[in-house]
């Protein structure tokens, strides 16, 4: 593992033009759901009568709003004012290097951006970009999870849309096309906290080029092999190895 391990951080060293695909263990790690949150799928159904993928629908948004927000303020936003961790601070010193070009994730929290980083795709939108459908003034997620009942716009007086894709959505073409173009052109493709088969990477894999896909995840799953370098175990430790802080 250790020798895994230094091959990695060698590898970083010495490249540039680095794309990190940033996984849902990340997110995860820091106690923060998720818009679906698979992990507590069985406790959300027992407390809101209805499946994690039913509430985070458009058609549930649609029918059934209060119940919706009662669910993106308990659920999503279940941690107030969260806060970076050191794979976010991490990411932010390999920009600051020049040898990050950008970051991809399905993660709607904003900690990429408050740890720093510039050029961070959010494929699935933020929860900090909720917006009225009609003047599209922007609120933060402090302002979701502080207001009574549905969040509504100060100046429209009208329900705020979440800033985030809905299951059943398009999700935006303009964000894939950069993060595509991203990975295509990327020396380094550095997969954090999701497997190769997950969502984020599955779509987004296919488009590197290159002989240097690095993985660290928390455990092995069908489709790893993929991957040129490999280690499993605890995140934050091996990303701190990788990154010789």
């Amino acid at each position: 593992m250790d020798q895994v391990l230094e091959n990695m951080k060698n590898i970083i060293r010495g490249g540039g033009n680095i794309v990190v695909l940033a996984g849902m263990n990340i997110t995860y790690d820091i106690g923060l759901n998720g818009v679906t949150a698979e992990h507590i799928a069985y406790d959300i159904e027992q407390k809101y009568g209805y499946s994690n993928d039913e509430i985070a629908s458009s058609l549930f948004y649609t029918r059934r709003a209060e119940l919706f927000y009662r669910y993106y303020k308990e659920v999503i936003l279940n941690i107030d004012d969260p806060q970076p961790s050191s794979i976010h601070y991490g990411i932010y010193k390999l920009q600051q290097c020049s040898k990050l070009s950008a970051v991809v994730t399905r993660s709607v929290y904003s900690l990429y951006k408050k740890a720093g980083c510039s050029n961070v795709i959010q494929l699935h939108g933020s929860v900090d970009e909720n917006i009225c459908p009609r003047c599209k003034r922007l609120y933060d997620s402090g302002y979701i999870k502080h207001s009574k009942g549905i969040p509504v716009c100060e100046k429209c007086g009208i329900p705020l849309r979440p800033g985030f894709s809905l299951l059943g959505e398009m999700l935006d073409n303009g964000k894939i096309s950069r993060a595509s173009n991203a990975v295509e052109n990327a020396s380094i493709l550095l997969v954090i906290g999701a497997e190769i088969n997950s969502p984020l990477c599955r779509y987004m894999v296919k488009y590197y080029k290159g002989d240097k896909l690095i993985l660290l995840n928390d455990k092995e799953r069908i489709g790893d092999e993929c991957a040129n370098y490999r280690a499993y175990g605890n995140i934050r430790d091996m990303f701190a190895q990788v990154m010789d802080f």
